[in-house]
């Protein structure tokens, strides 16, 4: 008696469940352009992905840093205010609103002059000057693609060239190559913090250097 009772009391249990209502996935960033500013600037950053267009907010892990919708037009663009005593290093960016919240884009902070790629520059002689001491925000978007850059240096300088790619969230698996006036290969890194690249040399002489990156199986994307 008692365990018919309990079987059927269970039983009715089960059938006054209502099933369950599946959740609308949260909001997805997969791009965010360019990844990084300099203490004590405003950038304009235009992040991309799915379920973003009603995201309002982005939030940061960057102290002080504040950030404002630029327009309904394009959801994903912001404008972007960095503190000046903001400490150089990598943080979290993500974007918030009815939706949810995203993932995080890392998004880095630095202390050196930003410049942003200009095309074209596939070829030596069409690379881009880029000043000693800066940062370039570059991207490489097609197959097949190559950014070069141009820079002068002096007898017996020491130049350091690093390329930030899997740090920062980047699919690039870039190499980094380095070449005189001439067109004579000076040296080349394939990896140093994990797959990103780094060249620490000596200047020979005074003159013109050329700096060339590509992908390693030359793939590319918005997020590479």
């Amino acid at each position: 008696m008692h365990s018919s009772t309990f079987l059927t009391s269970l039983a009715l249990g089960f059938l006054a469940v209502s099933p369950l209502q599946a959740a609308p996935p949260n909001p997805v960033v997969t791009t965010a352009w360019p990844a990084g500013g300099r203490a004590g600037s405003t950038v304009s950053v235009t992040l991309t992905g799915s379920g973003i267009d009603k995201q309002i907010e982005l939030r940061s892990s960057a102290p002080g840093l504040q950030a404002e919708r630029v327009s309904t037009d394009k959801p994903g663009l912001f404008r972007i205010t960095i503190p000046k005593n903001t400490p150089p290093g990598l943080y979290e960016i993500r974007l918030a609103g009815p939706a949810g919240v995203s993932n995080p884009r890392t998004f880095q902070v630095g202390n050196r002059r930003e410049v942003l790629e200009q095309e074209p520059n596939s070829t030596p002689p069409t690379a881009r000057p880029v000043p000693i001491n800066s940062t370039v925000n570059g991207q490489i978007l097609e197959a097949g693609d190559q950014d070069c850059y141009r820079f002068t240096a002096t007898r017996g300088q020491r130049v350091i060239l690093e390329c930030w790619a899997e740090r920062i969230d980047s699919k690039l698996h870039p190499i980094l190559q380095l070449f005189d006036s001439d067109g004579r290969l000076l040296k080349v890194s394939r990896g140093y913090y994990g797959i990103d690249p780094l060249i620490d040399f000596r200047v020979p002489d005074n003159g013109d250097y050329i700096v060339r990156l590509h992908d390693l199986t030359y793939t590319g994307s918005a997020n590479h």
